[in-house]
């Protein structure tokens, strides 16, 4: 029974770090569901399914070949998916992660300016300097922070839905967006997970080697994949009710909940920190453990450098970064994803991913 108790804790904790790695600013504010999948109208469910699909499968591979890989970064399991061109994938991996440490801070510190009045650099440096520290504690402190604040993010989620579903608010059935087909929905289904997948690849990874059973990451990728579905099920469903509201927010998610009093608005601005938190810790342990491994240090060393480089990339503002890298990193990493997915599933098909030497 003991045995059985700890498989089922590791495999929760490996979960609820699989879902805080992929929800971030984009994914509490609204933006991601409303682009990606409710301009889709009803149908836009279908996609989330796909996605939700790719979410459990994809993690699992990741999460069983990082375990046979021994892998302790990211670099291990690039290096033998991409074989010579692995170097060139975990250097634009790197700078993705820096990038997106850098949005992720900036997130923060606009989020702490506009609601709570604290100067903007000292929200980010605040955010950045907790991020340090819960990514110098290693894969330990990443499963430790979102063990712990995932659950709470999941339960308001929650708590939004129930809302809108018992206020009586129905989804939009018509929507005016592009033409549908069967190919947009794949595509659109695809294409979120598998971005999601790369970038969460730097804490699925290691993360394999650590439990003691396989078993653990089979219920942990199950887990965060089909909670990943239903966060989506349900930030899509709320967001299909106020068409055409959320078409003109910054924020889509605030038009439900602004409407559940300023308290709710206040908690909502602490669960759009806490994903923006999480998000960062992800990547920064990302790119921390991959320094470690490939420059063979076991200083803290690349994580300080990591975070301040991020606090620079911030000064630009988070408006600015979305929009000028974030398009760029998205084509590349879109075709990185497809290489990605098509080799894990080759190498779930062999047994295993073998490990790549450089002769």
């Amino acid at each position: 029974m003991k045995r059985s108790n700890h498989f089922i804790a590791d495999g929760f904790r490996i979960a609820m770090a699989y879902i805080g790695t992929v929800v971030g600013a984009g994914f509490a504010t609204g933006q991601e569901i409303m682009q990606f999948f409710t301009r889709f109208g009803i149908h836009s469910f279908w996609a989330i399914l796909i996605s939700a699909l790719l979410f459990v499968l994809v993690g699992r591979s990741i999460l069983l070949n990082g375990r046979r890989l021994n892998a302790k970064s990211y670099g291990s399991l690039a290096d033998s998916i991409f074989g010579w061109a692995g170097s060139l994938v975990n250097l634009y991996l790197g700078i993705t992660f820096i990038l997106i440490c850098g949005a992720m801070f900036a997130g923060a510190g606009a989020l702490f300016q506009e609601q709570w009045g604290v100067p903007y650099m000292l929200g980010a440096s605040a955010t950045a300097l907790l991020t340090l520290v819960v990514t110098l504690r290693g894969i330990k402190g990443v499963l430790a922070v979102n063990s712990i604040i995932v659950p709470l993010l999941v339960g308001f989620s929650l708590l939004i839905f129930c809302f809108v579903a018992g206020r009586g608010y129905s989804p939009a059935v018509s929507v005016d967006a592009s033409p549908l087909d069967v190919f947009s929905l794949l595509r659109t289904g695809t294409t979120y997970a598998s971005f999601n997948l790369v970038l969460s690849i730097g804490v699925l990874a290691p993360m394999g080697r650590e439990p003691q059973s396989e078993k653990a990451l089979s219920l942990g990728s199950i887990l965060g994949g089909t909670v990943l579905g239903l966060l989506l099920v349900m930030g899509n469903y709320t967001l299909l009710c106020f068409i055409p509201e959320i078409y003109h927010r910054e924020i889509p998610q605030l038009a439900a909940v602004s409407r559940m009093g300023s308290f709710f608005i206040i908690i909502y601005s602490l669960v759009v920190w806490a994903e923006i938190f999480t998000t960062a810790v992800g990547n920064l342990f990302s790119i921390h453990t991959v320094a470690q491994e490939k420059l063979r240090v076991s200083s803290p060393l690349p994580a300080v450098a990591a975070t301040v480089f991020g606090l620079i990339i911030c000064m630009l503002g988070f408006s600015n970064i979305v929009s000028w890298f974030y398009p760029a990193l998205g084509i590349i990493g879109f075709a990185l994803s497809a290489i990605l997915l098509v080799q894990i599933i080759r190498g779930r098909k062999n047994d295993k991913i073998k490990p790549y030497s450089r002769k």
